[in-house]
């Protein structure tokens, strides 16, 4: 789908929608166009805020785009593989015609790298395969006598104030979950309550005990039953609480007590049998909080819907227990996993392991896998110059508005991975990286992966 293409499927969209310039750049647009190759794609049940899935832009006819030659690809590359024998840095690459299954470069395919956030990428299609897309994290208050009770099935992305409905993170707030409660008290006769809170419903440790020996422990929060901003200290904050659900719950407190009710925290606790629920608030749908996380490249997230594929699974829900998870999901996919190591699901640890291969063979599955569930794992990954960490990556030029790809950065590396669409509208699914870069260095090479990436969307 080339520039024009998706202007004038923006500008429909505009119209149809009558949604503002905001909103525009977190909408969504499935990677198909009326006559792709990749089988007709089929739209999931729309939730209620708007569809994971668009209506099938695709004719079911086969595109007779050009082939591109592993020639091509190899030559695109020269420059990458030239500045690699230069530098004390790795580069490596795998590209894959996304209609045949044809390798077209094979650069340490089978070789495992260090990912950085393209770890994602398994982390969602793991999410994908065990999650309803389309289901709700709800957060709520229980009583029984005065003793009121705080619980949540998972959803980090509450607002401190009221929800927003057209959002993903902040869709459900603390203080409309105490509003309902307090009208549910105030019915009751109830001036005076003891407030007691969910712990971390997950095994093993809430954050990677190794992110903080590697240094890294301020990208990334704590798993929780519940948390505001992922638990953030503040707005684009790197710093997060130690302790997400109690900031929940003192929130909720003080929306209490401004309301008239006493609220007394005291300690964790989980509601006995026989309390009754006073009221509850909802997330977005799971498979818009995946997007969120894919897009916004958000650590947190990725390891708590991580976390809750691995509960779906009915296995053990500690780190270890939850990648391993993500191996045995890519293994019943079909998808080639030999060697790969995960400490986590974020890819935020330098000790993770994947060969570029299996970021390939992941994408592809999704491409072409039965489920349409799956397959919005593609169509959920940020378009270049348009969305998430992409959006300002190729900007005028060739690759703009043809490339849907996670990004991954560590300071000494840069990767990428996803589909790009060249010229004539054959679709590449690719992945590419440099690691052992300089400290802090990797940020300023990933001009050299955006430029290949660029000559393949012009070939």
């Amino acid at each position: 789908m080339r520039r024009r293409t998706i202007a004038a499927i923006v500008c429909l969209t505009f119209v149809l929608l009558g949604i503002g310039a905001y909103l525009v750049a977190s909408f969504y647009r499935p990677f198909a166009s009326p006559d792709d190759e990749l089988g007709p794609i089929a739209a999931t049940a729309a939730p209620d805020l708007e569809p994971q899935s668009q209506p099938a832009l695709h004719s079911g006819q086969v595109r007779q785009a050009q082939e591109v030659t592993a020639e091509q690809v190899q030559e695109a590359y020269a420059q990458i593989a030239q500045l690699d024998s230069d530098q004390p840095w790795t580069a490596w690459a795998h590209v894959v015609d996304a209609q045949t299954g044809q390798t077209l470069l094979d650069e340490g395919a089978a070789q495992l790298r260090t990912p950085a956030s393209v770890t994602k990428i398994l982390t969602a299609f793991t999410a994908y395969t065990h999650l309803d897309e389309n289901a709700r994290l709800a957060t709520g208050t229980s009583l029984l006598g005065t003793d009121l009770f705080l619980w949540g099935q998972g959803d980090i992305l509450l607002a401190r104030g009221e929800g927003n409905p057209r959002a993903i993170n902040g869709h459900a707030g603390v203080a409309d979950l105490a509003a309902d409660t307090l009208a549910a008290l105030q019915e009751r006769g109830i001036s005076t309550v003891t407030l007691r809170w969910q712990a971390n419903p997950f095994e093993g440790p809430s954050h990677l005990p190794a992110w903080t020996a590697q240094e890294v422990g301020n990208y990334e929060g704590h798993v929780a039953a519940f948390a505001i901003d992922a638990g953030r200290v503040g707005v684009d904050s790197n710093a997060f609480r130690s302790d997400p659900e109690m900031d929940v719950a003192l929130e909720l407190a003080a929306h209490l007590r401004n309301g008239g009710v006493e609220a007394i925290v005291t300690a964790e606790g989980e509601a006995p049998e026989g309390a009754q629920e006073l009221a509850r608030v909802e997330s977005a749908t799971l498979g818009q909080q995946i997007r969120f996380m894919l897009h916004e490249s958000d650590n947190t997230l990725a390891d708590q819907h991580c976390r809750l594929a691995a509960q779906a699974a009915e296995v053990e829900t500690s780190f270890s227990g939850a990648t391993a998870n993500i191996t045995n999901t890519m293994l019943g996919a079909g998808v080639e996993v030999a060697g790969m190591k995960l400490e986590d699901c974020s890819g935020l640890s330098t000790n993770d392991r994947i060969a570029p291969e299996t970021m390939t063979g992941t994408l592809l599955k999704a491409m072409n896998a039965e489920r349409a569930d799956l397959r919005d794992l593609v169509r959920a990954l940020p378009w270049g110059a348009w969305q998430g960490t992409m959006i300002r990556r190729y900007e005028g030029n060739e690759a703009a508005g043809n490339v849907q790809a996670k990004t991954g950065s560590l300071s000494q590396v840069t990767s990428l991975a996803g589909i790009v669409r060249t010229s004539t509208g054959r679709e590449l699914v690719f992945a590419v990286g440099l690691e052992g870069t300089a400290e802090g260095e990797s940020y300023f090479l990933r001009s050299h992966i955006d430029s290949f990436i660029e000559r393949l969307s012009a070939l």
